[in-house]
């Protein structure tokens, strides 16, 4: 049942991120304090630095993209996309990171994000929020796994895996009578 979405979810988001390279003019308009180049001037080759380093790091591991995806969406699921799941804890109290719901989220994914931190504060300072930087992140990652052609699945999709896991038991029972 999760499954479905999840795909739905991912053909949705990058198809927004394909858009984002389409003319500015293209694009819908924007409620008042947000924007399509908000970085444009203060940190121009923020995009570039992003998926530059997310190619990088999907050629080495493609199964990073999901982390990052699930990374922003359990950042988001609270209380809005505010990059709190990246806080260490303090004094005050244990960190996101650590609550029941995200022990499950990839390490790695949390790495990724510090890495490319790190790389766009050396090129641009602090001027680019973690929460932005994890937003861009799953855009491009949904966008730079992304294929052309995919393969059209008859649904609903429970009746596929019955018919699947019927053909494994009969070549289960084919396999055991022709090993005698």
């Amino acid at each position: 049942m999760g499954t479905p979405i999840i795909v739905l979810v991912i053909v949705m988001v990058g198809l927004m991120s394909k858009g984002s390279e389409s003319s500015s003019s293209a694009l819908p308009p924007v409620v008042k304090g947000l924007s399509y180049n908000f970085y444009s001037t203060s940190c121009p080759k923020l995009e570039a630095i992003v998926r530059g380093h997310l190619a990088n790091v999907f050629k080495q591991d493609i199964t990073q993209s999901a982390g990052l995806l699930r990374l922003h969406f359990h950042d988001c699921f609270v209380q809005g996309c505010d990059g709190s799941v990246l806080l260490d804890g303090s004094a005050s109290g244990p960190s996101e990171q650590n609550a029941p719901p995200n022990l499950s989220l990839r390490p790695e994914a949390f790495q990724i994000i510090n890495d490319l931190r790190a790389l766009v504060q050396r090129t641009c300072g602090r001027t680019v929020s973690c929460a932005d930087l994890t937003a861009l992140a799953a855009r491009d990652s949904v966008y730079l796994v992304m294929i052309t052609e995919y393969i059209i699945l008859p649904l609903p999709i429970y009746f596929v895996s019955i018919i699947c896991l019927h053909l494994i038991n009969i070549s289960l029972i084919k396999n055991k009578t022709s090993n005698k």
